[in-house]
């Protein structure tokens, strides 16, 4: 039949089956077929693998290629198509023999339940069909990129947050490595094909660094805490307290002050009453973090933090580990209770490197990991999302990640990271732990509800610049190509010098 790429042969249910390709070049891996079914109409299948074969003895093979040496085959699972709304899948078989044929994008677009609005990932495998998803239902259940490391969830994440700001989301974004603040430029090497234009987020992006943070001059706004009721666990960690007796003569002082709001001034005073020698060990250690600019009389206001339309960075570059937890532990506490309250808007806490704030039980303690495990598990009663980004999915919490409705993969290679990912992430095929394996920079697989299956997308170009990792060797890079360059200009003077010679003498 005219335009067909191949024919179906064999045994073939209504659930998949496998058929003989015309012509290789025309049929990919990942590709969306449809055939006719005689109950159902046309239905659209995805060819989950091609194998080549030689030397074919089957007759209904060779009958079809004519006795060609070389088959390929192609072997397809059924998606159904869309009646009343709703994905069906054929109530009856396919016919061996039956013509297959390359789907339409209008029609891949609708049997996969793609929207024509929303957030606008990328494009759907090797088609032009636009991959959006609800900016709703992505900020209140959560969204999780997992990504080993250089494939791009960095890259990603910043295309998701553009989109919810063109969506007017509040977004608090926590950087520990300053990776987002490239957002205030527009991206000069946009990929046409996505059909998207340059654009800076100046106006709508804020950078919030602690006091202690080397970028303190360059940043918009200094972030500073209040540190009322310290906790025993956060002042352990921010003191980086190992001694038993100096932890004991905290948890001491702390026990006289649990009846009214405290400082870490109080906390000192407390300890200075206590006739004990260790205590002074104690005494330095809360004397350093009280010195250390964190805290004050005149905390930010944590409703700023959160503003429709708006995303507030908070920058730390530079902060020791043990204060980074600290800060995120008491921000998103404060937030959430906020908006419990109704006193902030509904949005979005984006947290870059999860596996340092979430981490998964035997690897790592965190103080904010019990704040965000809450956040994940009852967020979405109250408008808070998340988004979990980790190049480490096997560090991550997870139950953490299996509260995130929509799963962003790009490639991952680690064993640990594949288990994880298996554990974590509900419908997870064999084939589609092997696709994950193998995904090239840019692409990725995207599990959500509002999809009919996980689908394989390439990222669209961002629209604002993305903060690379600095290059080591451009220095020398940039040298060559200048000389390159003159090398290149010192010939064409000679080439006008030689025709000017050989027209004038």
């Amino acid at each position: 039949m005219k335009g067909a790429v191949g024919k179906i042969y064999g045994e073939a249910s209504s659930f998949e089956f496998n058929f003989v390709i015309f012509d290789q070049k025309k049929v990919k891996r990942g590709d969306y077929v449809k055939v006719w079914n005689d109950v159902d109409g046309w239905v659209v299948a995805y060819v989950e693998d091609i194998i080549a074969k030689s030397n074919v003895r089957n007759k209904e093979i060779k009958e079809i290629v004519n006795g060609a040496s070389e088959v390929f085959i192609g072997k397809a699972v059924v998606l159904g198509k869309r009646e009343d709304g709703r994905l069906k899948v054929p109530r009856s078989p396919f016919v061996p023999g039956e013509s297959v044929f390359l789907a339409e994008e209008k029609l891949i677009s609708e049997v996969l339940g793609l929207s024509n609005e929303g957030v606008y990932i990328g494009l759907l495998g090797d088609t032009g069909v636009k991959v959006r998803l609800d900016p709703n239902s992505l900020v209140q259940k959560h969204v999780c990129i997992l990504a080993k490391t250089g494939s791009g969830k960095s890259y990603t994440a910043g295309v998701i947050i553009e989109e919810l700001l063109e969506h007017s989301v509040p977004l608090l974004i926590i950087d520990p490595h300053g990776e987002y603040h490239s957002m205030k430029h527009p991206n000069e090497k946009v990929n046409g094909e996505f059909g998207i234009k340059p654009k800076s987020y100046a106006d709508q992006i804020r950078i919030a660094v602690p006091p202690i943070s080397p970028f303190a001059d360059k940043a918009d706004e200094i972030l500073i805490l209040d540190g009322v009721n310290l906790t025993a666990e956060e002042l352990i960690e921010l003191t980086g307290l190992k001694n038993p007796t100096a932890q004991a003569l905290l948890y001491q002082a702390l026990k006289e002050l649990k009846d009214e709001d405290y400082t870490i001034q109080d906390i000192i005073d407390e300890v200075e009453r206590i006739k004990h020698n260790g205590k002074w060990t104690l005494l330095g250690a809360l004397t350093k973090v009280e010195d250390s600019g964190l805290f004050g009389e005149k905390p930010t206001d944590i409703r700023r933090l959160l503003q429709r339309g708006k995303a507030t960075i908070i920058d730390l570059r530079g902060i020791e580990p043990a204060y980074q937890d600290l800060i995120v532990s008491r921000v998103c506490t404060k937030l959430f209770e906020l908006r419990k309250k109704e006193e902030v808007e509904p949005g979005m806490i984006v947290i870059e490197e999860a596996h340092n704030f979430i981490p998964e039980r035997g690897f790592d303690r965190a103080v904010s990991t019990g704040i965000l495990r809450t956040i994940a598990s009852e967020g979405r009663k109250f408008g808070l999302g998340l988004m979990v980004i980790s190049q480490r999915p096997a560090r991550v919490d997870k139950n953490v990640i299996s509260q995130c409705n929509t799963q962003i993969i790009l490639r991952v290679t680690n064993p640990n990271d594949i288990n994880a990912i298996r554990s974590g992430v509900e419908g997870i095929t064999a084939e589609m732990v092997e696709e994950i394996k193998r995904l090239p920079p840019g692409n990725a697989m995207i599990v959500s509800p509002e999809l009919e299956r996980p689908v394989i997308v390439r990222v669209r170009s961002r629209k604002s610049r993305h903060g690379e990792a600095v290059s080591v060797t451009a220095p020398r890079v940039k040298e060559r190509a200048k000389k390159k360059e003159k090398r290149k200009k010192k010939e064409e003077r000679k080439e006008r010098k030689g025709l000017l010679r050989r027209l004038f003498g």
